[in-house]
C-alpha cells in the first residue's frame, strides 16, 4: 500500500507531469468525448491485448490460473480503461494507476512487456478513432493527441512504481525504461527534438519535426542530419559543436536554419546537450524552437523603420536638390541653344540633361519606395493589366524585333487588386526583361490556377531568352538598389515585392537553367488576405 504522504507526493509529480505535457481541460472534454466511439470496441482491444500476451512466453508466464484468471484480468482491464477514459484524474485515480504498477511488480512481469502493452493499447483506441471518426480531422488530431497524453501519464505512474520497489534494475533495463519514458514525454512536445550520434547520422526524429520539416521519421532516421537539413554553405563549423556537445558542453541559443522537404528555410533556435547510454552510446540531444514567424516580424519592423528612414532622408533631399536641378535643366535648354552648331558640346550637353533627368527619377523612385503601400483594388482580368504595362513600354520598343506570347488557356484571369499598382509591378517585371535581352527578344507570360495563404490564387510566370540571373544575382534580386544593369537604380524589383506583397501575395526569381530568366508570381484572386501556413511553394 502507498501511504499518505507517498500518495500527496506521487499526486504532486502527477500533476507536474501533466503540465509538462500540457494536459488541459480541453483535454477532458476530447477524451470524455471519445467514449461514445471506442466503448463499443474495447472488448476487440481487450481480446486482443491477452491474445498477445499469449504470443510471448516471457509475458505469458504471469498467467497461472488458467481460463478463469484470463476472464478476471480481462474484466480488470475493462475497468482501467473505462477509468482512463472517465476519470477524475485526481489524487484516487494516481492510486489505483500506483496500484497496477506495483502489482506488476508482485507477479514479476517486467516493464518492458507494460510498455509494450499499452503501446499496443494506445495503437489499437487510435486506431478504433481512426476508422469511426466522423467529425473535423483536425478535432480527430487533437483527440489522438490528448489520448497519447493521457496514456503516457498512466505509463508514468506505472514506471514509477516499478522505480520504488525495484532500487536494483540491471543496466538495460533502466535504459529501456529511460529511453521510453523520454520517447513518450516528447512526442507531444511543440518543439523540434533530434538526437545525433557521433557520425552526425539521426538517432531519433519527434512527430513535431515531422510535421515541421516534411521528412518522416522512417525516411530520415540512420541518415546523415548534415546532408538533408543543412545546406552547403551551413555545414562548416557543425561537427565542432557536434564534437563540443559530445565532450560535455552544454549549447544554449544557437541560431541555424533548417531545411524542409519542399525546399523552404524555417529559422530554428538550439539548445544541445550530451546524453549518456543512449543505445549504447553518447550522443547528442538537441532541441530546436521555430523562431521564424519572429524572425518575419522583426525583419518587418526592421523593414519599416528603414523605409521610415529613407523616406524622410529622400524627402529632404529632394527638396533642397530640386531647385538645384531646375537650374540645371535651365541652364542646359539655354546652353543647348547657343552650342547647337557645335556637335560635341551638343553632345555634352545632353549628357548634363541625361543625367538630371536620371536624378529626378532617383528621387522619384526612392520616394515611391519608402512611401506606404496603400492599395485601392478592383475586379479586373489580370491580362488586361499586363497589357497596359505592355503598351507603357513601346518607346522602350521602339525599333527593335521583340515577341510577346501569352499562355493562359481556359484559365478565369479575374482577380482583386489594385489596377495602378499592379501594372507598375508588370511594367518594372517586362522592363528588366527588354533591358536583359538581345534581339529578337522573346519574351511570354503563362498562369496556372493555385493557391496561396488558404485564398485561391493566379501563379504567372514571366520568361524570357535574355542573359538569365546567376546565383549571386538571383539571391540579391530583390534587395534595394541592386541592379545589373548600366541604368537604373535597382528599386524595380523591390518596389514590386512591396506592391506584390502588399496584396497577400509572394514574388520570386525562378532558378531556371541556362539561357533566360524566370519571375514567379502568385496573386490572390480576392486580394489581401489572413496570413495561413499552407500555401504552396512558388513554382521553379
Amino acid at each position: 500500500m502507498v501511504s499518505a504522504i507517498k500518495l500527496e507526493e506521487l499526486f504532486q509529480r502527477y500533476e507536474d507531469l501533466q503540465q509538462y505535457v500540457g494536459w488541459s481541460s480541453e483535454d477532458v472534454v476530447r477524451i470524455r468525448a471519445a467514449v461514445a466511439i471506442v466503448a463499443p470496441h474495447l472488448p476487440e482491444i481487450i481480446n486482443d491485448f491477452y491474445a498477445e500476451i499469449a504470443r510471448h512466453p516471457q509475458a505469458s508466464k504471469v498467467v497461472t490460473g488458467g481460463e478463469a484468471q484470463i476472464r478476471h484480468l480481462k474484466g480488470t482491464l475493462r475497468t482501467w480503461l473505462d477509468q482512463l477514459f472517465a476519470g477524475p484524474y485526481d489524487i484516487e485515480y494516481v492510486a489505483r494507476r500506483w496500484r497496477v504498477g506495483m502489482r506488476h511488480v508482485e507477479i514479476g512481469l517486467d516493464q518492458v512487456y507494460t510498455n509494450a502493452a499499452l503501446s499496443r493499447i494506445q495503437n489499437g483506441l487510435i486506431r478504433l478513432l481512426r476508422d469511426n471518426w466522423q467529425k473535423e480531422q483536425s478535432e480527430l488530431l487533437m483527440t489522438v493527441q490528448s489520448l497519447n497524453k493521457l496514456i503516457n501519464l498512466d505509463l508514468a505512474i506505472i514506471e514509477d512504481a516499478y522505480e520504488t520497489e525495484h532500487v536494483l534494475y540491471e543496466q538495460r533495463a533502466e535504459r529501456e525504461r529511460g529511453e521510453a519514458t523520454f520517447r513518450n514525454l516528447v512526442e507531444t512536445a511543440g518543439c523540434m527534438i533530434v538526437i545525433l550520434r557521433a557520425d552526425h547520422t539521426i538517432a531519433y526524429f519527434s512527430p513535431y519535426a515531422e510535421q515541421l520539416t516534411g521528412y518522416s521519421a522512417k525516411d530520415v532516421v540512420g541518415h546523415d542530419y548534415f546532408s538533408i537539413f543543412l545546406s552547403e554553405e551551413d555545414r562548416p563549423g557543425k561537427a565542432d559543436i557536434i564534437r563540443q556537445v559530445l565532450s560535455g558542453a552544454r549549447i544554449r541559443d544557437y541560431q541555424n536554419d533548417v531545411l524542409c522537404l519542399n525546399g523552404t528555410r524555417r529559422a530554428t533556435l538550439w539548445n544541445a546537450r550530451r546524453l549518456d547510454h543512449y543505445e549504447d552510446q553518447r550522443v547528442c540531444l538537441a532541441v530546436g524552437h521555430d523562431i521564424t514567424s519572429l524572425k518575419e516580424a522583426q525583419s518587418k519592423t526592421l523593414q519599416s523603420e528603414r523605409l521610415a528612414t529613407i523616406g524622410q532622408m529622400s524627402t529632404g533631399l529632394a527638396h533642397e536638390s530640386r531647385n538645384a536641378l531646375q537650374r540645371i535643366q535651365a541652364s542646359a535648354e539655354v546652353l543647348e541653344l547657343k552650342v547647337e552648331e557645335n556637335g560635341e558640346a551638343m553632345q555634352m550637353v545632353r549628357q548634363i540633361q541625361t543625367a538630371q533627368e536620371h536624378l529626378h527619377q532617383l528621387f522619384d523612385e526612392v520616394q515611391g519606395y519608402a512611401a506606404p503601400v496603400i492599395l485601392d483594388c478592383s475586379e479586373c482580368q489580370l491580362s488586361t493589366v499586363w497589357r497596359e504595362a505592355w503598351k507603357l513600354l513601346t518607346p522602350l520598343r521602339h525599333g527593335r524585333e521583340t515577341h510577346f506570347s501569352e499562355n493562359t488557356g481556359e484559365l478565369d484571369l479575374t482577380c482583386s487588386v489594385d489596377r495602378f499598382r499592379m501594372v507598375q509591378v508588370f511594367r518594372n517585371l517586362l522592363e528588366n526583361s527588354l533591358a536583359a535581352c538581345s534581339d529578337p527578344v522573346n519574351i511570354g507570360i503563362s498562369c496556372t490556377e493555385s493557391v496561396h495563404d488558404n485564398q485561391t490564387a493566379i501563379a504567372v510566370t514571366i520568361s524570357d531568352n535574355g542573359t538569365g540571373f546567376t546565383p549571386h544575382q538571383r539571391e540579391r534580386a530583390f534587395s534595394p538598389f541592386f541592379t545589373t544593369k548600366s541604368k537604373g537604380t535597382g528599386l524595380g524589383m523591390a518596389i514590386a515585392q512591396r506592391i506584390v506583397q502588399a496584396h497577400g501575395g509572394a514574388i520570386a526569381v525562378g532558378d531556371k537553367e541556362g539561357v533566360g530568366a524566370e519571375i514567379h508570381l502568385l496573386i490572390q484572386r480576392t486580394g489581401p488576405g489572413p496570413v495561413g501556413n499552407t500555401s504552396r511553394p512558388l513554382p521553379t
